[in-house]
């Protein structure tokens, strides 16, 4: 792939393609050159290229997920995935360990790289569960699981390590929420000053101050703030006469009715005569609906088969 006359963005996004390990990782890099490549007709035959490699690798990558193998041998990727990606020694761990309910709790040390290998948790936040995996610190993380991932929390305990980490995570399409981690070591007068400095010189960061001492309520709205950085809705599904299910069903934004029974069953959709809508998106309780139509987030659905 030739790079002549080309943006310093695609040039390095080629430079990282030569090195990638991951067909995820090459995608993110193709996209990149694709978005940079030159419009003009003599690039055409570049473009194409460009855009058949990436439709081959897509292919690929589909195919494995669909046997199963999540965006990391092991773990299957659940409807929100959650990364813990930081700096060694700033307190990554300790978060997860906080965060999660799970039995697997990561190892605390002050010395470097205790980390070594991802840790899988779960997050509960109301009525739904999200996986937390704790990546080991940078730079032994693994890649590829920070390019897949839906979002990104990024512990850092000093301001200097904001743009090392950018660096590393430029590709990355997942929202990402960066935390101020220790915070119970600052002084008042310090917190203000490095506010200030977030919010004039880094102001399209989303980020929150943390440390292990907060309180339930800190904790929960650092749950709540991860919960949000999803494009999800919860919708609840229930049989005639009977109670809605307490857990919900997980899908995208925008999702139809057609798309809630395809996620119960394959070809579900095609058995279904007409489904009942309680929720945001019904006028009224029982609303009688489509299949195409839109639902929100807690809506309740009674699906009624040929």
């Amino acid at each position: 792939m030739a790079s002549t006359n080309q943006s310093p963005f695609y040039q390095r996004a080629e430079q990282d393609f030569q090195t990638a390990t991951t067909d995820e990782e090459r995608i993110i890099c193709l996209e990149i050159m694709i978005k940079e490549c030159p419009k003009h007709k003599s690039s055409e035959n570049m473009r194409k290229n460009l855009t058949n490699r990436m439709k081959k690798l897509k292919e690929g990558v589909e195919k494995r997920k669909k046997s199963g193998k999540g965006s990391k041998e092991g773990i299957k990727k659940a409807d929100m995935q959650c990364i813990l990606l930081g700096m060694p020694n700033s307190g990554k761990s300790t978060l997860f360990n906080i965060l999660t309910t799970e039995k697997s709790k990561s190892k605390i040390s002050p010395h470097q790289f205790t980390t070594y290998q991802t840790n899988l948790g779960i997050i509960e936040y109301e009525d739904v569960k999200i996986q937390l995996i704790d990546d080991a610190p940078i730079p032994n993380h693994d890649k590829s699981i920070v390019n897949s991932a839906d979002t990104v929390l990024i512990t850092f305990t000093k301001l200097e390590e904001i743009e090392k980490i950018e660096k590393i995570t430029w590709k990355s399409k997942s929202k990402k929420i960066w935390i101020l981690n220790k915070t119970d070591k600052l002084s008042e007068i310090e917190k203000r000053r490095i506010k200030a400095t977030l919010k004039s010189k880094y102001k399209k960061l989303d980020f929150i101050f943390f440390s292990e001492r907060e309180t339930k309520l800190k904790i929960l709205e650092l749950k709540k703030k991860i919960f949000k950085s999803f494009p999800i809705i919860r919708v609840y599904t229930k049989e005639p006469k009977k109670t809605p299910s307490k857990e919900p069903m997980i899908l995208k934004e925008n999702s139809t009715i057609r798309d809630s029974a395809e996620k119960i069953r394959k070809h579900f959709s095609e058995q279904i005569k007409t489904s009942k809508i309680w929720g945001p998106s019904s006028k009224f309780g029982g609303q009688t609906s489509g299949l195409e139509h839109k639902l929100k987030d807690k809506d309740v659905i009674e699906f009624h088969t040929k």
